[in-house]
């Protein structure tokens, strides 16, 4: 489609834009939401050829997409003599610098760079002969050590537009000048003994930080119009490669791109209509085969071109090893200043480069010109590689820079109904390419909520059998595990296979409400972080479930197996990918694995993985999911989600309200240490009723008389649960005035306030498992915490704000609170309560997402090898129905402290006392 682009012409040459306002200088993109932007263009031929409305016409196509690079691929004018290109640098900088001016009017700072290398005409008379002084001319004008041009040389457009005679004037004056400047500049260097600088460099370093680009001379040994590439230069171009690895950034990642003039594959509209250099082999590399053969070695992404004056685009693919496959994309401009009629003879290219390394490009085709209007024919969009390609390319480039790599990972977690999960990973060829001194391999895994239980963590049995040992695994339950395993040898020589399996307690939200409570205090946590410290990656949203992992090493394959826990309402997890915000400059630790904990950066949702990836997730049995992933990339988090169903329920709305107003009015009176000590005689008296029952409880040796009751009540501004009532033997204050802040879904209080139903606690080393995932907080360095090694047993009961206990609207978002029995005593009659507690949790279903048949070994806490043993002779078979009872007297006991709390502190002294049931 033709446009009528109102442009007015400037001395210099370029033109000024519309008078309309720009739509960049409307709205000016952000650094960071815009991508990098080349601007490729070639056989611009100043001289004979040159049509100046061309010329224009690309000038305003640059002005409108401002790019941050532009590159020329070579035959800028037609004749190589040093004042031709001399000219035509001077107008580059005319067309780079008012780039530049632009991005500083909105306020950027970035400086548009010129890139580029040589063609034919660039390097000797006509196009078709190299000899020098012609032949060093190019690398002394434009190669990284070109010479300082005089101030009065003129650009190509000033020069064609003076007059016969003093154009002449200008080349008589300025060509000795120039040629003077270029043999004294390069004598100066040869007595300083260093390089001339005339040479063009394979990779140069003042190139920008997003794309790594490799200049080839395609013009050596040139016989007429033919292309060859110095063989001894291109072979070194894998060594330079391989520096990039140590590079710091993202530079060993970001795209990279070859430039040369000759065409590396034929192109279709070769021919020789038009003469003997338009025959196809003066068009392509006579030794194109192995300059594509260095090139994919150095796993370079896009080779750049021009020569024949028709855009062309195509991917060569090539077989990296017996099971990869790469590709290249090869990627030719049309003529940027000479007139053509034949569509897609005249034309640009631009490339886009995202954040994440990935290229796409436009080719604009226009024409006419020879003074008439040039319009626009054709734009298109394309990628430059497909997805998977891309993250086979980053895979490999993660490789070389971290020197290792692994074949596969089956990460599967078991989530049950009781938010506590177990997770199990097995690792498959870990390679490592680049012998590291140590003989551990890292471990990490953290958790956003709950706590990875100390006990739990194990290797699996071929790890055991191997003789691998753990090394720095944590003696507590932690939030997040740094450990490693030792080999027992360097990590080098044959592939590693190991694996390992721990459990996670309290980490899932089973409620809607919890959802929403944890991503409120996830926010508040890092509002609190003061600034200029890393703040703890977000992870939790509103309504949302999810289970993660993190790619800390190249991968080729990820299988990722869920299995939740199913329930009345189908659940329909799915895919998001999520990347580093700093990506792809991945910080790496000491084991050269990416980490980000404690350093800059955020996660950031990846879109374009996420829709690729959404289709892998499949289901595979009945509540169990497997996502498969090739090539998954580092510095990326693979989350499956799940919208957790909000509580329907059974009552009236007018009830529901009722019920969640009377909860809201006894946690803000339970929280008032004022009213809580103003109530101390009422508690006085429902702690002598509860005790009664309690010690009939105790049988034999086994007493009760030193257990503990505490009282922690839900602070619903702060998500916390809060120590408000201690009723301990020989204490006489009720409120106490260090209390313990739980936070929550931490330990087994949090664990009973989150699940509605009791939890009890047994010391591991009391019920002889290992595999009991539940723990007891305690608060780092804080006198009056609750020790994790001092209970024995804790016995924690949820309590409602009705006497009656459990509701149909029962849930989170209607307890009050959590009341505790703990006992420090190994032989304490709370044993006697291990079992009818058990019985309460109602027996959740095991977890086995592999389908091996060790369905969750110790998950649930209704696992009957965390209870010590009782003897059954001697209980005999007629008391095994009331012992059920008893879990279930005692939380209704506990449920009368709420009606033991009047209504006022004025009435406290005249509560009378109430009828609790019997114990069994």
């Amino acid at each position: 489609m033709a446009h009528d682009h109102g442009v007015t012409e400037r001395r210099d040459g370029f033109q000024r834009p519309p008078s309309s306002p720009h739509p960049h200088s409307q709205d000016p993109r952000p650094a960071s939401a815009r991508p990098f932007r080349i601007f490729h263009l070639s056989d611009v031929h100043f001289g004979n050829h040159f049509d100046e409305s061309v010329w224009n016409y690309v000038g305003e196509l640059a002005r409108r997409e401002r790019p941050d690079l532009v590159v020329c691929t070579g035959d800028l004018v037609d004749h190589g003599g040093l004042f031709m290109l001399a000219a035509a640098r001077q107008e580059f900088k005319a067309f780079t610098d008012q780039l530049s001016a632009m991005n500083a009017s909105e306020g950027s700072p970035r400086q548009v760079q010129l890139r580029c290398v040589p063609g034919n005409h660039d390097c000797g008379p006509f196009g078709n002969l190299k000899f020098r002084p012609f032949s060093t001319n190019f690398g002394a004008v434009f190669g990284p050590g070109a010479f300082a041009l005089p101030a009065s040389m003129p650009s190509y457009l000033t020069y064609r537009r003076s007059s016969f005679p003093v154009r002449c004037f200008m080349r008589l004056r300025m060509t000795p000048a120039l040629y003077a400047r270029k043999w004294w500049t390069a004598a100066k260097r040869f007595l300083a003994r260093e390089e001339s600088g005339y040479q063009l460099e394979l990779l140069r370093s003042d190139d920008p930080q997003e794309v790594v680009l490799v200049y080839l001379d395609s013009n050596d040994s040139m016989r007429l119009a033919t292309g060859n590439v110095n063989a001894r230069e291109v072979t070194k171009l894998k060594a330079l490669m391989l520096n990039l690895r140590e590079a710091q950034g993202a530079r060993p990642f970001v795209p990279r791109i070859a430039l040369l003039h000759h065409h590396p594959l034929p192109i279709p509209e070769a021919s020789i209509a038009e003469g003997l250099t338009s025959f196809e082999p003066f068009l392509v590399l006579r030794n194109a085969g192995l300059v594509l053969k260095e090139l994919n070695k150095c796993d370079v992404d896009l080779i750049l071109h021009g020569h024949k004056h028709y855009a062309a685009f195509g991917r060569l693919g090539y077989s990296i090893d017996h099971h990869t496959e790469g590709e290249i994309a090869v990627l030719a401009a049309g003529s940027g200043g000479v007139t053509h009629s034949e569509s897609g003879r005249n034309s640009v290219n631009l490339i886009d480069i995202l954040e994440t390394g990935r290229m796409s490009f436009r080719s604009i085709h226009f024409g006419a010109g020879g003074g008439a209007p040039v319009h626009e024919i054709a734009r298109g969009k394309k990628e430059i590689h497909g997805i998977e390609m891309h993250k086979a390319r980053v895979h490999r480039r993660a490789a070389e820079r971290q020197g290792q790599w692994i074949e596969t990972i089956r990460h599967a977690v078991g989530v049950d109904a009781t938010g506590v999960a177990v997770v199990q990973q097995d690792i498959t060829q870990h390679w490592f390419e680049r012998p590291l001194p140590m003989q551990v391999v890292p471990v990490v895994c953290s958790v956003s909520l709950g706590r990875i239980s100390h006990n739990t963590i194990e290797l699996s049995e071929g790890s055991k059998s191997a003789g691998y040992q753990w090394v720095n695994r944590p003696q507590g339950p932690v939030q997040r595990v740094r450990a490693g395993i030792h080999v027992g040898r360097r990590l080098t020589g044959p592939a590693l296979d190991y694996g390992y399996r721990y459990k996670c307690f309290n980490t899932y939200a089973i409620t809607r409400w919890e959802t929403i409570a944890a991503c409120e205090r996830e926010s508040m946590q890092r509002a609190r972080v003061p600034l200029g410290q890393p703040r703890r990656p977000r992870v939790r949203l509103a309504e949302l479930e999810v289970t993660s992992y993190v790619v800390r090493a190249p991968l080729r394959q990820l299988v990722f197996r869920v299995q939740l826990p199913g329930g009345q309402y189908p659940i329909k997890p799915f895919v998001q990918v999520m990347r580093w915000s700093t990506y792809p400059a991945t910080p790496l630790d000491e084991h050269l694995q990416f980490h980000e904990h404690g350093t800059e950066g955020e996660w950031v949702n990846d879109a374009e993985l996420t829709a690729h990836e959404a289709g892998h997730l499949s289901q595979i049995g009945e509540d169990v999911w497997e996502l498969r992933v090739s090539y998954p990339m580092v510095g990326h988090r693979y989350d499956v989600r799940w919208r957790v169903e909000p509580f329907r329920p059974q009552v009236t709305l007018q009830d529901t309200t009722r019920i969640r107003g009377r909860t809201l009015a006894m946690r803000a009176t339970l929280l008032s240490r004022e009213t809580m000590a103003a109530y101390e005689g009422p508690l006085r008296a429902w702690e002598i009723e509860f005790r009664d029952v309690l010690n009939s409880i105790g049988s034999g040796d086994r007493v009760l008389d030193d257990v503990e009751i505490a009282m922690f009540t839900y602070d619903e501004s702060r998500h916390d649960l809060v120590q408000t009532l201690v009723l301990a033997p020989g204490k006489d204050e009720v409120v106490p005035d260090h209390p313990l802040v739980v936070p929550l879904g931490e330990g087994v209080i949090g664990a009973a306030f989150k699940r509605s139903l009791p939890v009890m606690y047994v010391d591991p080393q009391l019920s002889g498992s290992q595999h009991e995932a539940a723990y007891l907080y305690s608060e780092e360095n804080a006198g009056a915490a609750m020790a994790a090694t001092r209970w024995k047993y804790v016995l924690a009961f949820p309590l409602s704000s009705y006497s009656a206990g459990v509701t149909p609207d029962w849930g989170p978002h209607t307890t009050v609170g959590v009341l505790t029995l703990s006992s420090e005593r190994l032989d304490s009659g709370l044993v006697e309560l291990v079992g009818p507690m058990s019985s309460l949790a109602d027996g959740f279903p095991a977890i086995d997402p592999w389908g091996t048949g060790a369905a969750g070994e110790g998950l649930s806490l209704d696992d009957s090898s965390l209870a010590p043993s009782v003897d059954d002779d001697a209980a005999g078979e007629s008391e095994a129905p009331l012992r059920r009872d008893l879990g279930k007297v005692l939380w209704v006991c506990a449920h009368l402290l709420v009606d033991y709390l009047p209504e006022s502190p004025e009435s406290s002294s005249s509560a009378t006392p109430r009828d609790l049931p019997n114990a069994p």
